[in-house]
Formats: C-alpha cells, sequence, structure tokens
C-alpha cells in the first residue's frame, strides 16, 4: 500500500519545478474553447484536493458520506484561467502536502477500510494519486 506515498511524495517533490518550466503562454493556451487549458487542468487538480480532503476528514466521523463535485462548474466557477499561476501552484502544493500528511494519518490509523463514496478510503488515497499522474502526465506533454 505504501508504494502510492512514495509516488505522492515525489509528485509533491518534483511537479511544481516540471509546471514552473512551462511557458506562460503554452500554460494558458486553450486547444480549443470547450477544452481546459494547462492552467485549468492544474485548477482541476485543486478541486480535486480539496474534494477528496472533505472526503477524508468527513469519512473518519461520517459513516460512508456521499462527496461528489461538477468538474466543469467548479473550473469554470473558481475562474483557474484568469487566476496568477503561481497562486494556483502555492495553493496546489499546500493542499497536497496537507493530504499526503492526512493520508499517512490514516494508515498510522487503520482508518483506511472506511468508506466514502461506497468506496474504501485506502481506495480513494490510490486513486487520487493515479489521478494527479494522469493529469501531470496531460499537463506536461
Amino acid at each position: 500500500m505504501n508504494d502510492f506515498i512514495q509516488d505522492f511524495e515525489v509528485l509533491i517533490a518534483t511537479f511544481p519545478t516540471e509546471l514552473s518550466a512551462i511557458d506562460t503562454i503554452a500554460f494558458s493556451a486553450k486547444p480549443v474553447p470547450e477544452k481546459w487549458s494547462k492552467k485549468e487542468i492544474l485548477g482541476h487538480l485543486i478541486d480535486s484536493a480539496m474534494t477528496n480532503y472533505l472526503r477524508f476528514i468527513r469519512a473518519q466521523s461520517e459513516e460512508n458520506p456521499q462527496i461528489f463535485y461538477t468538474q466543469d462548474d467548479f473550473c469554470e466557477n473558481a475562474n483557474y484561467q484568469q487566476s496568477e499561476t503561481k497562486q494556483l501552484l502555492d495553493l496546489w502544493l499546500a493542499l497536497n502536502k496537507q493530504l499526503l500528511f492526512l493520508f499517512k494519518t490514516l494508515i498510522t490509523k487503520s482508518l483506511t477500510m472506511r468508506k466514502c463514496n461506497d468506496l474504501t478510503l485506502a481506495f480513494l488515497m490510490e486513486d487520487y494519486v493515479a489521478h494527479l499522474n494522469h493529469h501531470r502526465q496531460q499537463i506536461l506533454s
């Protein structure tokens, strides 16, 4: 189970530098009007971090909470395309450092079998890191 923790630690250590190396114009460019820019994908990862943080917190004291979000609405309403890139990067980093801490806490407390959205927290943790890796590849391509 701890392989995804190591992957998460590496992502937190390397992704900000990788993002900072992307040209500002390329980072904000939308491939087509209805597709997200790389900057908006980073915003989506922020929304994902915030939503998942709530899942992991609430699942510790509630029985199988149901927590979902509409990703397109969140991205549009947060106005990530016009946001300052450094501010978004700092927010992503802070949220993910806290999530990593929380993941380690859940593992230590043996709470990974608790559920949210009918899925175990163990599954949601691994899926979160896989989701992050998927979008990292999208942004860096």
